[in-house]
């Protein structure tokens, strides 16, 4: 652990494994979730339906037609009339229905990968004016067919072909329902019918004249009957009557606007409301979310096949994990500034920010907020809950708040120097370690009361970790220097020893990083830049296991080791090892885009909770998670084409008796396809016996130039954006032998090679010297424009080796091997070496929006415009992947590294490119102990600095 250890691990396991937490002492947050707009759909705003497929597709009933959405791609299908999609269902035969204005259909597979919309009015029977539908409010699908809804009619298409129906509907005639097989319905000032098709009459149910005048939003199963979501509260129907429920959830409906209602996987209900909010609340009617999505109607609610919840809402779509064990606390909670510590304590969740020391208290109406104290005027830095009270550590000192108590006692206060970090005694309960600027403070434990001891000085350590390996044993990292060991007497305060351990001691420090130290399974770990080490005896060993091997930035590595297992992190990467388990598996809760993680702790409420850069997450073991169908991989299209531009479609599945033929000369162009609605999917190939390995994680679109004639296996694998994987795939196929290549062709050729072996060897004996000088002369020219061809040959390979294809710029193995050679240069004759990292704001929104090939156009006029701002004889410009350049200025100091970075800047923003970029700048004189890849680093974290400050700007390494 980096500077606080929960030192009641046993404690915490035991509240763990006890029954979940009432829900009433929850601190909900908001569920993770991702917002589509029209910039995404590339439609108008405004949804209106939603379904979803057999194979986990969403379709989504828009103004403008229907929205059909792969988990990558946002297609619309348009109706008769372009008319708007008002209503949607998912049928038995896995075909999703329609209705619009004038028009009721549904939507077939085109042959071609797309969906075609067949209206349906003929099979309905209709003709002439019958054909003046109006709009089309409901679709409804049931087993044994569809039933559409307009306002003056109720029509019925069976499933097997049968005569379709219809009766006509009185204009009081609200909303239908089916549940449990019967189809219900709400008339203004009658109240809660059943429909009889047989006689085409509504039967009041008993009890349903409660609802004659109150709009009924939603009908769902219950087990005392039917769950009748009403806008006055909540209501249960049974044969004996209508009954209200009395609870938290049916007080809070009473009087919203409710609107729409879904039962989730694990039997919660959502309900959506016209003033943008999303209610969730349980069987025993206990609140369990109180969401505000914003100021637009919610419309409707579906569940996709990976328990995603969406929203449809009168602007944009949302994807909500719900239930989910992951949430996140932020704004929605009213936090002010950045979580520095947090802590469960007295049934309160308490956090240490840059504002200040705030609470949230769990409330019953789902809408946690966070309460700022005001005792202190600056920044909380530690918390640390204890039977004796809360200890918190703030700018100005260290306060307790002990039980019973409503304002804290101060401990300690300092006007400079405040308690910024609190570690428990693992060997003396009563005993806590207190660090405070340039001191380290003991605190006792007396008579049930925390007490302020002795302090000692750090004497000039930069504390970076600090560990306790026996009692009054204590490691220190410090970020100028080596790692150090203190012994302390406990009871006086009294330093009884003191060591430093470096290089001499097996621990190579990085003067640049310095040194920081945690506790990992029993031993004393150490990083020093981007090396790790581990406590053997009384020195220290390079440590070449996970978790150190896991991450990227090893000197940010923290560990935490938790009741939920254990975890490993940096700012940018979330590592996990189950209970019991050797594998560690990386973790995405919010996705490949989430990240800043800086502290990790689970409370005293078995909760886990994470601090980011956008909040604090939390993962509750108790919670309910959604049920997931495992994801299907494979290919949307394979395309071959020959060397004249000509286009063939190819099967997009094979096997290994069944291999696909492609023609001799034809490249291959393919489209994984993987129905997923988590965002950021990625995949990887390995063709084997042509590539050496798997490919970096990349989009979906693979070109494979024309191959040798022969058998093939192409080998993929899929992705999340949160890390789930489906089975991987292997795609087949074989390409034919060019006609020269047929074996006959090759047999006829070598006879014929021989014929005429036999008739020169006769011409040789008439003409031997003649032929002999005239041959040696063809040889000579041969040899020499063989060697021609040869050295040709080897500049376009060379060429072909360090030029990028798509830019014409160098490639990333050209910029490695020019970033060893000017670093090594430098080194020889003490010259300073820079790099800028340059990368092109927002390029995958303008692909997304223009296409790929748009953006490789536009990819290589940055190219150029990069390469008229550099000196090609001196300078080495190279693509360094995807819409990242990188420009390597031997020679130049940092300054002027910047200088040039702006001047970049300046002339791609006012270019013609209508595009910008965001450059990251780093410099150095080189090192013999520094690598050259550290400058790369550098400049790359500079580049991220850039991009989290708003894009459009330069940033320059400070180290």
């Amino acid at each position: 652990m980096r500077l606080l250890r929960p030192w009641l691990a046993l404690l915490l396991l035991a509240l763990w494994a006890l029954s979940a937490t009432a829900l009433a002492d929850k601190v909900p947050g908001e569920p993770l979730r991702r917002s589509y707009d029209s910039d995404q759909t590339r439609a108008k705003p405004g949804h209106l339906a939603l379904a979803t497929s057999p194979d986990g597709e969403l379709f989504t009933g828009n103004n403008e037609g229907v929205l059909r959405f792969n988990g990558i791609d946002w297609r619309l299908t348009t109706l008769p009339g372009r008319s708007p999609a008002r209503a949607l269902a998912t049928g038995s035969d896995g075909l999703v229905y329609v209705g619009g204005y004038d028009t009721f259909g549904r939507l077939a597979p085109d042959g071609q990968g797309g969906l075609v919309y067949e209206e349906l009015l003929d099979a309905a029977g209709l003709l002439g004016d019958q054909r003046h539908l109006g709009f089309v409010y409901q679709v409804i699908a049931a087993e044994d067919g569809i039933w559409f809804r307009t306002d003056e009619r109720l029509y019925f298409l069976p499933g097997e072909g049968g005569k379709a129906r219809h009766w006509p509907l009185g204009e009081d005639v609200r909303s239908f329902y089916l549940v449990d097989g019967q189809l219900l319905a709400r008339i203004e000032g009658r109240g809660l019918v059943r429909f009889d098709p047989q006689r085409g009459s509504f039967e009041l149910l008993p009890g349903g004249e409660a609802l004659a005048n109150v709009p009924l939003p939603a009908v769902l199963s219950h087990e005392d009957g039917l769950l009748l979501v009403a806008r006055d509260g909540l209501h249960v129907a049974s044969p004996q009557g209508l009954r209200r429920l009395e609870g938290p959830a049916s007080r809070l409906l009473d009087g919203r606007r409710s609107y729409t209602a879904r039962e989730l996987d694990d039997g919660t209900i959502v309900v959506g409301t016209l003033d943008g909010e999303l209610i969730r609340f349980d069987r025993d009617l206990v609140v369990r979310e109180n969401l505000d999505l914003g100021s637009y109607a919610v419309i409707e609610l579906t569940i996709d096949r990976e328990g995603g919840l969406w929203v449809a809402t009168e602007n944009d779509l949302l994807r909500l994990s719900l239930p989910s064990r992951w949430s996140l606390l932020g704004d929605s909670q009213d936090i002010a500034g950045n979580p520095q510590d947090f802590e469960w304590h007295d049934g309160v969740l308490w956090l240490a920010t840059s504002q200040g020391i705030q609470r949230l208290q769990p409330s019953q109406d789902g809408q946690p907020r966070a309460e700022r104290l005001p005792w202190t005027e600056y920044e909380g830095y530690a918390l640390h809950s204890t039977d004796a009270g809360l200890l918190m550590g703030v700018r100005e000192g260290l306060l307790v708040l002990e039980p019973g108590e409503r304002e804290p006692r101060s401990l300690f206060r300092h006007p400079h120097h405040g308690v910024y970090a609190m570690l428990p005694s693992t060997f003396r309960p009563d005993r806590l370690y207190a660090l405070s600027g340039p001191n380290l403070m003991l605190l006792r434990l007396e008579a049930g009361r925390w007490q302020l001891g002795q302090t000692i000085p750090l004497e000039g350590l930069s504390l970076s970790g600090i560990e306790e390996s026996a009692e009054g044993e204590l490691w220190m990292g410090d970020t100028r220097g080596p790692v150090q060991r203190w012994r302390i007497d406990l009871d006086t305060g009294e330093v009884l020893g003191r060591r430093s351990y470096d290089d001499a001691q097996g621990l190579v420090v990085n003067r640049q990083f310095g040194t920081s130290v945690l506790r990992f399974e029993g031993s004393i770990r150490a990083t020093s830049g981007d090396r790790s080490f581990r406590l053997e005896g009384d020195a220290f060993v390079p440590d070449l296991a996970p978790p150190a091997t896991l991450v990227e930035r090893t000197n940010e590595l923290a560990v935490e080791e938790t009741p939920l297992g254990d975890y490993a992190y940096t700012s940018r990467e979330l590592w996990h090892r189950a209970p019991g388990e050797q594998e560690w598996r990386p973790l995405y809760p919010g996705g490949r885009g989430l990240g800043g993680y800086s502290y990790l702790r689970v409370g005293r409420d078995g909760v886990l909770r994470i601090a980011t850069w956008t909040g604090l997450l939390q993962y509750d073991p108790a919670e309910s998670q959604a049920a997931t169908q495992p994801l299907q991989l494979g290919m949307e299209l394979v395309t071959a084409r020959n060397e004249q531009g000509q286009k063939l479609s190819l099967p997009t599945r094979t096997d290994a008796e069944h291999p696909v033929t492609v023609p001799a000369g034809h490249s291959l162009t393919l489209r994984f396809a993987m129905v997923s609605m988590e965002s950021g999917a990625e995949f990887r190939y390995l063709l084997h016996g042509v590539t050496p390995g798997w490919s970096e994680w990349a989009d979906r679109d693979l070109f494979i130039r024309a191959l040798p004639a022969g058998d093939y296996a192409l080998e993929v694998q899929a992705r999340t954006g949160t890390g789930r994987q489906p089975a991987a795939m292997t795609y087949r196929f074989r390409v034919l032998p060019r006609w020269h290549e047929q074996w006959w062709v090759r047999g006829l050729g070598l006879l014929a090679l021989l014929g005429a072996g036999v008739l020169a060897a006769l011409w040789g004996v008439r003409l031997r010297t003649e032929r002999f000088l005239a041959d040696n002369r063809r040889l000579e020219a041969r040899i020499a424009e063989r060697t021609h061809e040869l050295e040709d040959a080897n500049r376009r390979l060379a060429e072909m080796a360090t030029e990028d294809a798509l830019t014409g710029v160098s490639n990333r193995r050209a910029l490695e091997n020019g970033l060893r050679r000017e670093w090594y240069r430098c080194l020889d004759q003490r010259r300073p070496l820079s790099v800028l990292m340059i990368d092109v704001d927002h390029f995958k929104s303008y692909n997304d929006a223009h296409g790929h090939l748009e953006g490789d156009v536009q990819l290589r006029g940055i190219a150029q415009r990069l390469a008229r701002e550099h000196d090609p004889q001196r300078e080495l410009l190279a693509r360094y992947g995807g819409e990242e350049f990188a420009l390597l200025l031997p020679g130049v100091h940092l300054a002027e590294a910047t200088r040039r970075a702006e001047a970049i800047r300046l002339a791609i923003a006012a270019s013609d490119a209508g595009m910008t970029v965001s450059i990251g700048v780093a410099g150095a004189v080189p090192e013999v102990q520094a690598e050259p890849d550290s400058l790369l680093r550098r400049a790359d974290a500079a580049l991220y600095a850039a991009k989290r400050a708003g894009r459009n700007r330069v940033a320059t390494d400070a180290g």
